[in-house]
């Protein structure tokens, strides 16, 4: 149904780790089909942030070939569909991996080494995600930070959403406003602010930037320790399932409501009731 790019001027933004959270909200809360994918070839960040997480089989498996794509899995497995004409609606589920089953799953990223020719498959990359939406109903793409390469000008070109993702950098936030470093297809792009790693203590806290560079409001990712700690050691499912309830004078309770309704704007943004997707309402209208 909607497909949401990720995007940021610069490395070291907390792109991915963000994009992450919104997913586990995702995955947990609403009655959706999700899938998330990074689209830096040789970039495996995001499916270990969830390594805890995934099912039993793919996870034994990668374990005994000692490789991080199992052979049958994967973007790469699904290029090679693609490359063959057999490229369906079903073949990104059935190479993805299982996070939060019939609601969350993760296609790997390409272990290509070679740039070049990565690139040069990106008509065949985009037409995978357009295949994928037929039976996704929210796509996260996690695009390289910085990147003006021809696969991201394409699948920015053919998301519903731009986030961009934007730390208390005066350099990332000089960059993006001042609008260097953009993809060509970002100019007239319907984009969505996103403050990531938020201190609200900083100078350079969401409310002073949108006044500064008047622009509109964004949402927020707060800095959190404990978020941060799960995320490394691949437990990004676990920490949001423990926290998703946690009370107003928890030390994660900033953290998991910004999320939450971060996830819930984005959501809404492309088209999905997240009043009426929530799992919680349908209970209730069970009852």
């Amino acid at each position: 149904m909607g497909q949401i790019a990720f995007w940021s001027p610069f490395n070291g933004s907390g792109q991915t780790s963000s994009m992450a959270a919104l997913a586990a909200v995702m995955g947990s809360e609403y009655h959706i089909r999700c899938l998330i994918a990074q689209t830096k070839n040789r970039d495996s960040s995001l499916e270990q942030s969830f390594s805890r997480s995934m099912n039993n089989f793919s996870r034994t498996l990668s374990q005994v070939t000692g490789a991080r794509n199992v052979s049958g899995t994967g973007l790469d497995a699904v290029l090679r569909i693609a490359r063959s004409g057999k490229l369906e609606g079903g073949t990104v589920k059935n190479n993805a991996q299982i996070i939060e089953k019939d609601r969350l799953d993760l296609l790997s990223s390409s272990d290509q080494k070679d740039t070049a020719k990565f690139e040069a498959a990106s008509d065949l990359i985009r037409s995978i995600f357009d295949q994928a939406r037929k039976y996704y109903n929210v796509i996260l793409l996690d695009l390289p930070a910085g990147d003006d390469s021809e696969l991201s000008r394409k699948l920015i070109a053919s998301s519903d959403i731009v986030v961009v993702c934007l730390p208390q950098s005066r350099r990332s936030l000089d960059a993006y406003f001042n609008q260097k470093n953009w993809p060509s297809t970002l100019r007239g792009k319907k984009t969505v602010l996103l403050f990531t790693q938020h201190d609200p203590h900083s100078k350079y806290k969401a409310a002073n930037v949108t006044r500064k560079y008047k622009s509109s409001k964004g949402l927020i990712v707060p800095y959190n320790t404990n978020f941060k700690d799960a995320f490394n050691e691949g437990d990004t499912k676990g920490f949001y399932k423990a926290n998703k309830a946690a009370e107003r004078r928890h030390p994660n309770y900033d953290f998991v409501s910004e999320v939450q309704r971060a996830a819930k704007q984005l959501l809404d943004e492309i088209g999905i009731d997240s009043r009426t997707k929530r799992i919680d309402a349908e209970e209730r209208g069970a009852s």
